[in-house]
This record gives C-alpha cells, structure tokens and sequence, in this order.
C-alpha cells in the first residue's frame, strides 16, 4: 500500500487538525513502515497520531509474564482520550498464535476486552486492512490476487463514492417495504419500518462502498437466488434461498439446507440489506470483505445485527452477496 494512498484513506476516515488519533497498529517491526505512513499521513492533515502497536511476538512475552497488577484503569482510560481510532492491521488482529499458561491467556483476554471496550468508545473507529501475505491467508485466496484486489479497492475517490452512498441511501430512505429480484422468479420482501440506512464511505470497514440496513426482524419472506454462493469457504453454484417470517428455512441446494438446519435459530434470522457501491472491485472472488463492497450487488446477512440498529442477538453475522434488482415495494 502506498503513501498516496494511505493519505487518501486517512482522509476519507474524517480526521481533522486538531484531533488526537490513535494508530493501533496489529503487525511486526517488519511491516511497521506502514504503520509510519499512517501517522505521517494524520500528522500532514494537522492531527496528532500516536502509535500503539500489537505484535504478537511482543504480546507473547508481555503475557507471559504479566501480572493481575498490569494494565489497571489508567492504562485504559489514556486509550478514552482520542478523538478516533484507525486500528489498522497487518496480520489477523488479537490472536497470539502461541499457547500462554490459562492464568497468562486470562490476563491476555482480559487485557483485549478492556482495550476494545474504550476503543470502541472514541468518536470515530475505522478497521483498516493491510494487503498482505498474512492477510491474504485468512482471506482464502492467492497473496498476489489478494494483494491486487486489495490495492484496487482501496484506490478509489473517496468524496465520490461518498456522494454516491449518500445518494444511493437518499433513494430508499423512508421506504417502509424493498423487494429483492433474482433469477427468474424470486423475490424477497423486506421489511424496514423505523430502521436506518448506514453508510460506510471510508470511516468504518476498509476497504469501503456499500450502504446496509438492518430489515425488521421476523418481517423477511420470499425467495433469494445467488449464482455463486459461499458457504465456510466453500463454493455452491445457482442457490436459492427460502425466508419466511424472517428465518431462512430451506434451500434449493441440500447440503446448504443442511447447514442452515444445524444453525441456532438467531443466526438463521435475515439480519442485513446491502448494497455494494465501491467501482473498483471488479468481480466477485468469495472474500466477503471485497464482495459486499461491489458496486451492483446486493448482499443480505443471517445473525446479529444490534451494532447496526437491528434486535437481534447472534453469535455470528454471515453474509451472502448476489447481483439482482432492489426496488422500493409501492
């Protein structure tokens, strides 16, 4: 990833002068040069960074020999104090990939959970992922098709895809009813009285462009067709889902069926609407975080949704991205 365009994605994330900004920086020294651009690109637009990096190589030693005294209230009221916090990582965040003593790894998981606590309590909080190797091997695909998609979606004008979500989420804004169509004779009908469109343009989940909604619960009905479907990293083709009353209940395939079947109810639940609206992710590859950012998809979602306006509690949120045609239902 280049200056040029960490200085962009920096910007799109809302960081004015003045502010105080935290680069939490999940990565080895090795890729700590990326963490240094980030505080460059903060301090060029006249906000203070300040940089907490989480290697886990650190980590590891850190707790194994941390004691229940480390890490008290004032450690983690330091971390309230920022304006924003842009956790950028360049390996999967707080796994340790090191087996700790029980009593260390309490300490370890208490230490994450406090951290996350007030991090998630700043103004402004933006997850920013770094094309790398280690990236691209919890993303199921190649590291050089990884790291090109990655670097592609990332490149984009961002006050433009701005405008588009806004206006995109101006279009269904105060519709009560959207319907969903796919393949040749499904429709799924949702449901959105008194939710809220969001709109994700830089300053929440990178690489960015869609627009979500969570349906009311219980309200979802129809048939959902998706040419290519994922499903724990394996690939079905031509599925279509049954909803009713909210809950997926079947499927044209048997083994999804199956799956869907062996799920909590709460993670059966129609969670999400989206609509992908980043140009340049190009096709679809089954890494969602690229996939539900497409322009001209649509992606619905099973599992919990209340971080987004929704009432429903789940231990998972999956989504499933498709090309169709979302119309307000008159």
């Amino acid at each position: 990833m280049n200056c040029e365009t960490i200085q962009k994605i920096v910007k799109a994330s809302g960081v004015t002068a003045g502010e105080l900004i935290l680069i939490h920086f999940w990565g080895e020294d090795a890729d700590k040069e990326t963490a240094n651009h980030f505080l460059a690109a903060v301090a060029g637009l006249g906000a203070t960074p300040v940089l907490l990096q989480q290697a886990r190589s650190i980590n590891r030693e850190l707790f194994s020999s941390a004691k229940d005294s480390c890490f008290d209230e004032r450690y983690f009221e330091l971390i309230s104090r920022f304006d924003a916090v842009l956790d950028v990582f360049a390996c999967q965040p707080i796994v340790l990939g090191y087996p700790l003593e029980e009593e260390q790894m309490n300490l370890y998981r208490r230490y994450i959970a406090q951290l996350f606590d007030k991090l998630m309590g700043c103004k402004r909080f933006a997850q920013i992922r770094i094309p790398t190797a280690a990236n691209a091997a919890e993303s199921g695909l190649e590291p050089e098709d990884y790291m090109t998609r990655m670097d592609r979606a990332y490149d984009i004008d961002y006050e433009a895809l701005g405008t588009a979500c806004k206006n995109e989420a101006e279009r269904f804004g105060g519709a009560e009813q959207v319907s969903v169509y796919t393949g040749e004779n499904c429709v799924l009908n949702l449901d959105l009285t008194g939710r809220t469109w969001n709109t994700d343009a830089g300053d929440g989940d990178l690489p960015c462009g869609e627009i979500y909604i969570a349906p009311v619960e219980g309200r979802t009905n129809g048939t959902v067709f998706f040419e290519s479907f994922w499903l724990e990293d394996e690939k079905y083709s031509n599925v279509t889902l049954q909803v009713e009353n909210g809950e997926v209940t079947g499927s044209s395939d048997e083994a999804v069926s199956k799956h869907f079947a062996e799920m909590p109810r709460e993670n059966r639940i129609v969670c999400e609407l989206g609509l992908g609206m980043n140009p340049n992710v190009k096709d679809l590859c089954g890494y969602t975080v690229l996939d539900e950012k497409m322009a001209g998809t649509f992606h619905i979602a099973v599992g919990m949704n209340v971080m987004f306006g929704g009432e429903n509690k789940a231990s998972d949120h999956i989504d499933f991205v498709g090309k169709g045609k979302v119309e307000v239902t008159v």
